[in-house]
């Protein structure tokens, strides 16, 4: 049994193997947070992925009886959060299942129309005896049926998948695990995950400004207990797009003459003091890039021409990073060729698609670059230091 407060507890699991979440690979595994508040009336705070059921089954009912839970609350429909809920509900007999208004209608999609759901328009807060629940609507972070439910009297915020992590661990709070790994977690779920929807992230953060909060129970992770005005600030930050002084160069290679011109741009870089992140696409995987590109500056692109167009694992990371947006980043292509090239006109094209603001380069070499090419690309990445140094595009 883990409580989180007094008479709130933790019933979830944890999900030790999983290494792919919808293309988001999860070198640590994951958990699925499950909350139970027990008062003069019960609460469950969403349920957990569907071959989990049987472990947080047994969690609960170390606490009470499933048949006592007079409140269900669907924070988030995905079915890694309400994979379990139907049974739940046979389970709990009377139990009411509360809802946002989209989460209504994506429950009914997954689980049948017939499904009985009240929605926080119509009962925007439950009170359980001497504590309340409150919903606040979130849409968009990172669907559009999100929500959190507040608690005031215990000053905890229960709030899906904002502030989360894909980290299994034996431990469920914030000062029981490595500081560096929980923050590293943290962001890859923001930069994966959360990044394109900054907007909707800067209105939820708006919404919650004027809540009193002491503890953040995500639906994934562990829980912010000791530092939650930590992981608040990292949200603000990320939101806002401010970045550090780096720059992460992504390439593949063919016959290592792509490669040769990445390790110049990497030796300009760190010559002008700017720290350099080098990166090898089909050894590195996306998501992994992506948590190095949302505290970045810059970000260069590497590929060789293949077929008069991009190498495939460069293609794939640049539409990858497309659909992730990152905000307030300059960027440039480099890369070879041999009887033709198309690679850079391409990556260029993709790269102002997401976003990138492009500094002109000319670092398209033929075959092997020359040793005064290479000199060109060292200068280059000096270029693009200074300009991060600098805070200019």
């Amino acid at each position: 049994m883990i409580q989180v407060k007094d008479g709130v507890y933790w019933v979830g699991a944890v999900d030790w193997n999983v290494r792919n979440f919808h293309g988001y690979v999860t070198h640590r595994g994951t958990t699925y947070n499950a909350y139970l508040v027990v008062d003069e009336k019960v609460a469950l705070i969403d349920t957990v992925k569907a071959p989990f059921l049987p472990e947080m089954m047994e969690r609960l009912e170390e606490v009470i009886n499933p048949g006592e839970i007079d409140y269900v609350i669907s924070n988030h429909t995905e079915p890694d959060h309400s994979g379990a809920l139907l049974a739940v509900l046979e389970a709990a007999g009377d139990a009411e299942l509360i809802a946002s208004d989209m989460g209504r209608k994506g429950l009914r999609r997954y689980y049948g129309d017939d499904l009985k759901c009240t929605t926080i328009t119509e009962r925007p807060a439950v009170s359980l005896g001497s504590r309340t629940l409150q919903f606040v609507a979130t849409p968009m972070v990172h669907w559009p049926d999100s929500m959190v439910t507040y608690i005031p009297e215990e000053k905890l915020l229960l709030s899906n998948d904002a502030f989360g992590q894909h980290l299994a661990t034996s431990k469920r709070f914030d000062d029981e695990v490595d500081p560096a790994v929980l923050m590293h977690e943290a962001a890859k779920y923001y930069a994966n995950i959360v990044m394109p929807l900054w907007r909707s992230v800067s209105r939820a953060l708006k919404a919650l400004a004027g809540l009193e909060i002491e503890v953040i129970a995500p639906s994934h992770g562990v829980i912010w207990r000791s530092r939650p005005g930590e992981i608040l600030r990292a949200y603000r930050r990320w939101v806002e797009g401010a970045a550090s002084e780096r720059v992460v160069v992504v390439y593949d290679t063919m016959w290592g003459s792509t490669e040769r011109v990445a390790k110049a741009l990497v030796e300009g870089i760190a010559s002008e003091g700017v720290e350099a992140r080098l990166h090898r696409l089909g050894v590195t995987h996306n998501s992994d890039v992506i948590a190095d590109v949302l505290d970045a500056r810059a970000v260069l692109v590497g590929s060789p021409t293949l077929n008069n167009g991009l190498f495939p694992t460069v293609a794939s990371f640049l539409a990858y990073m497309k659909g992730l947006k990152p905000k307030n980043k300059i960027g440039a292509v480099f890369g070879s060729y041999g009887w033709g090239g198309g690679a850079k006109r391409a990556a260029e094209a993709e790269m102002k698609a997401a976003g990138i603001d492009l500094v002109e380069s000319d670092l398209d070499f033929v075959y092997r670059p020359t040793g005064e090419e290479l000199k060109r690309a060292v200068e280059f990445g000096r270029e693009i230091a200074k300009r991060v140094k600098n805070g200019r595009a």
